[in-house]
């Protein structure tokens, strides 16, 4: 009888972590509400202040682009278009704006990465924030390490990127979105996919 009460403990003990850690939906509180910062033209504005001109346009991700971004990337996209900016300045190309969402923890964030032509960011704008934490990325205390980087930084934290304590998921989110802006900008640039 002694033998088989360790075994009912440790059951007991599992039906009610597993009971436990059932994952309920997020309440609005957790999700957090909708926080329009900017607008395209706005953020375009404080990125690119000597602009004076900016062509839109959209990049769709059709395989031969599929694949070029894995390449430059290493990893699989699942994004179906790219919207962005060709902006100048006197009639001269100055760099792309490129327009992004990534995954916060329940929604998307959306972004914009200005890169200049020598294919490095210029600046970071967070357009839309849709969570109740990790707000704190919208701030240019934050932003401003991204400003110089290019494909060949890991944009990682605790690397390059300082983390923001309880926003780990919204810093990773930018990390990445900055990291496909700078693809996107590479592709555009070259005027083509890599074969």
């Amino acid at each position: 009888m002694t033998r088989r009460w360790p075994w009912i403990v440790t059951l007991a003990v599992l039906l009610t972590v597993t009971a436990s850690s059932a994952e309920e939906p997020p309440t609005e509180e957790e999700i957090g509400a909708v926080e329009v910062l900017a607008s395209e033209a706005e953020a375009l504005t404080a990125i690119f202040p000597d602009a004076d001109s900016a062509q839109p346009g959209l990049l769709r991700v059709e395989p031969a682009v599929a694949a070029d971004l894995h390449a430059r990337l290493g990893g699989e996209i699942r994004d179906t278009a790219f919207v962005f900016y060709r902006v100048f300045e006197a009639g001269q190309s100055v760099g792309w704006a490129v327009v992004g969402e990534e995954k916060g923890k329940y929604r998307p964030i959306t972004y914009m990465a200005g890169i200049d032509t020598t294919l490095r960011i210029v600046d970071v704008r967070v357009l839309i924030y849709r969570e109740s934490r990790g707000g704190e990325i919208r701030h240019t205390r934050f932003l401003k390490q991204y400003r110089g980087k290019s494909l060949e930084s890991p944009l990682r934290i605790n690397r390059d990127i300082v983390n923001i304590t309880g926003a780990t998921i919204s810093v990773n989110a930018l990390n990445v979105g900055v990291r496909k802006a700078l693809a996107v900008a590479a592709i555009l640039q070259e005027g083509s996919p890599t074969p």
